[in-house]
């Protein structure tokens, strides 16, 4: 593995994104400090980095985005709104009731007629003090039953700006066993979910009209990804990719205790056929994921100087770079300055505008 050095530039802090410098690639994003309040642009081509301080990224984390638009949620609690990177537009998003969110998907940006936004979550048990209080011993025999009784994924969704109220369907059981909420992304604007059990893909087509979701079932094939079958620790991604295809990335961990990128599989899927098929070559095309985040982009080689055949992994601070074509990684620590202690990561396209 080749340790690479990169000359970095350290530039003023400032509230606002470096939006105006010019490149065909996506931002990584690195928010870290106790309370999330310090924010890292890295630029890959330029090998550069940018100190802020947004105030409204502080006590944030990034749960969604579909072009400059982010869902974000307060580290606090489990209120949500959508808030442009470049305009400093805001809009607010109605409640939910105090939750844990599982997922998190913007199909498109909110001026978009197909913007849907769609939340899995698992309500939060409530205690009722005054029954606690007058409890006997002869409630003990339904506690356990009680106790036992786990909220199911429930689906809240609704087009930002235009509810007061989120729809709410609860079919998170029927989709996803023992916890497992599969992995999601937007593919042309639509949402997909790969579950991990049954290992189905599946489309989900929210309508703000009725209240409701369609769950389409696409395939019930699994990409086959058993050529490490001493591999313990992995992890998935599926994304769409810039020549417009959906793609389904398999990372392989080997070294001590399983910690360090080994290699790649990418699959693209077949529509007409329903069927996953392996691909050794993405050409022109670099494909960008973190670990943190769980999700990824991609984007054209032509006319940068980015790594074509390439994936660019975030785990960390740290940043490698997988050759599919050689299956070399490289390793680089872009922006040193940033805390250990598990910085959120982010891939983001931002567009370019004047100074």
């Amino acid at each position: 593995m080749e340790l690479e050095e990169f000359n970095k530039e350290k530039y003023g802090e400032s509230d606002r994104p470096p939006f105006y410098i010019q490149q065909q690639h996506p931002w990584l994003v690195m928010c870290d400090g106790d309370v999330r309040h310090k924010q890292t642009f890295f630029s890959v081509s330029q090998n550069q980095y940018y100190l802020r301080r947004i105030p409204e990224l502080k006590e944030k984390l990034i749960r969604a985005h579909a072009d400059e638009w982010l869902v974000l949620q307060s580290i606090y609690s489990s209120e949500c709104y959508l808030w442009n990177l470049i305009s400093n537009d805001k809009i607010q998003l109605p409640p939910l009731p105090e939750c844990t969110i599982l997922e998190c998907l913007l199909s498109a940006p909110p001026n978009d007629p197909e913007c849907q936004l769609l939340f899995l979550i698992e309500e939060n048990e409530t205690t009722n003090d005054s029954d606690d209080e007058n409890s006997n011993d002869s409630d003990d025999e339904y506690s356990d039953d009680e106790n036992s009784n786990v909220n199911p994924p429930t689906f809240y969704f609704c087009k930002p700006g235009y509810h007061e109220e989120f729809h709410k369907q609860e079919d998170g059981h029927s989709i996803f066993e023992n916890g497992s909420s599969g992995i999601w992304t937007v593919f042309k604007k639509k949402l997909y979910v790969s579950t991990l059990q049954t290992r189905r893909l599946l489309c989900l087509e929210p309508d703000n009209d009725s209240g409701t979701i369609t769950i389409t079932l696409i395939s019930n094939e699994y990409p086959d990804v058993r050529k490490y079958l001493d591999t313990t620790r992995f992890v998935n991604f599926i994304l769409q990719s810039c020549d417009d295809t959906l793609l389904y990335v398999h990372l392989f961990f080997n070294g001590k205790s399983h910690g360090i990128p080994y290699d790649f599989l990418v699959f693209r899927f077949d529509f007409a056929r329903k069927s996953w098929i392996e691909t050794e070559s993405i050409g022109e095309v670099a494909i960008f994921i973190s670990y943190y985040s769980s999700t990824g982009t991609t984007c054209s080689t032509k006319g940068t100087n980015l790594k074509k055949e390439s994936i660019y992994f975030i785990e960390g601070r740290y940043l490698y770079v997988y050759n599919l074509i050689t299956h070399s990684i490289s390793l680089s620590l872009p922006c040193p300055h940033v805390s250990k202690k598990n910085p959120s990561t982010h891939w983001l396209p931002l567009p370019c505008q004047k100074k």
